[in-house]
């Protein structure tokens, strides 16, 4: 039950070439271009055909199984089912209508997307060309080898050995053929899933206090632009906490830069843990952070702010002695605009100061002159 949940969701074990979320419309789509390919393919008249000695006729490769089992690879076993059994009904209207429908094909063509798409996302872990050629290789020779030989001489009397032998032959040479063409393609999109995969880690990176881990200023003020944007327009309440290590100086002083770190690291991490989800702390450089309460109304950010002071009351630094913050607050104002709401917040965090530090000031005007600076 567990495995057949993940073939219907697709949720596979070798994701080594899914470079993006395989959501249901982007699969959809691949599914569709999949099919309209291999019907094209399936037309008599886009076989490829040559000759091989000593068989007098002429061998026909059809690009329509390969294309099947590509989509199984790519997108998973049961759109590789899927895909597979499309192509064989509407090519068989479209090309070989004047035939006899057997559904034993139809069947047999489902089957080689399954498998192929079963082999490459389960058995297989990891991306490789000994992955790619297994994926193609048996379902390729199951159905064509054994299956299509079987029911062509059951239904039609075509003689079983030697219609096996020239299928046999015709694997031998297109196999590694189609097995180097889509390692390529298939590589192609390991290629991509690396490069997106560098580009999110850069893009994490560029985010990032180097030091505690949380959001540097750069993202601050980028989220703060737009949730300010957000506030201004729907008329929403938005907070802003501006916090400061008391004393932070001194801990460096006398305990060694290593243990300020640590105490930036904690407060950093008590930081994430008192805000939700929707919410953003982030360090502005030496010893002050700010914390962005979007959709938050006064009574809940007095909360958060006491929360976080207490927490800070409480870590514990070996040798280091207490750690306390002082916190500045404030709430958006229709006349603000984002200098004016910073300021306010600095103001405030300059009153907690005046006032004895490891205390939680508000300023709702704009009383103080103190000039806004992040070191």
């Amino acid at each position: 039950m567990i495995f057949l949940k993940k073939v219907l969701f697709n949720k596979v074990n070798n994701d080594d070439i899914r470079y993006r979320k395989f959501d249901f419309s982007f699969v959809f789509k691949i599914a569709i271009l999949i099919v309209a390919a291999g019907v094209f393919f399936d037309n008599p008249a886009n076989t490829i055909n040559f000759n091989i000695y000593p068989l007098e006729e002429a061998i026909r490769v059809n690009l329509r199984p390969p294309l099947i089992m590509l989509g199984g690879i790519i997108l998973g076993p049961f759109w590789g089912a899927l895909i597979g059994g499309i192509i064989d009904l509407i090519a068989f209207n479209i090309w070989h209508s004047d035939l006899s429908y057997l559904f034993i094909f139809t069947l047999s063509t489902v089957f080689r997307g399954f498998m192929a798409g079963f082999i490459y996302n389960y058995i297989f872990k990891s991306f490789s060309i000994k992955a790619v050629f297994t994926s193609l290789a048996v379902p390729h020779l199951l159905t064509s080898g054994l299956i299509i030989p079987a029911v062509l001489n059951y239904y039609y009397n075509i003689p079983f050995l030697s219609n096996l032998r020239v299928r046999i032959l015709v694997q031998i040479i297109t196999l590694p053929i189609f097995t180097l063409a889509f390692y390529y393609i298939l590589n192609g999109l390991k290629k991509s899933k690396e490069l997106r995969t560098l580009h999110q880690k850069l893009k994490v990176m560029l985010n990032k206090d180097d030091l505690t881990g949380i959001s540097n200023r750069k993202h601050f003020m980028d989220f703060l632009d737009k949730m300010f944007t957000m506030a201004k327009r729907h008329s929403n309440p938005l907070v802003l906490l501006m916090a400061d290590v008391d004393n932070f100086k001194k801990i460096n002083d006398t305990y060694g830069h290593f243990k300020g770190d640590e105490c930036l690291r904690k407060v950093a991490e008590l930081l994430n843990e008192n805000i939700r989800n929707e919410d953003l702390a982030a360090r502005m450089g030496g010893d002050e952070f700010v914390v962005l309460l979007p959709q938050t109304q006064i009574k809940e950010a007095k909360n958060i702010a006491d929360r976080i002071k207490k927490s800070v009351q409480e870590i514990d630094i070996k040798d280091s002695g207490s750690i306390t913050i002082s916190i500045g607050a404030t709430v958006i104002r229709k006349e603000d605009d984002i200098e004016s709401f910073l300021k306010r917040a600095d103001d405030a965090l300059y009153k907690a100061k005046n006032n004895g530090r490891n205390r939680i000031a508000w300023m709702k005007t704009d009383s103080l002159k103190q000039k806004l600076k992040f070191s």
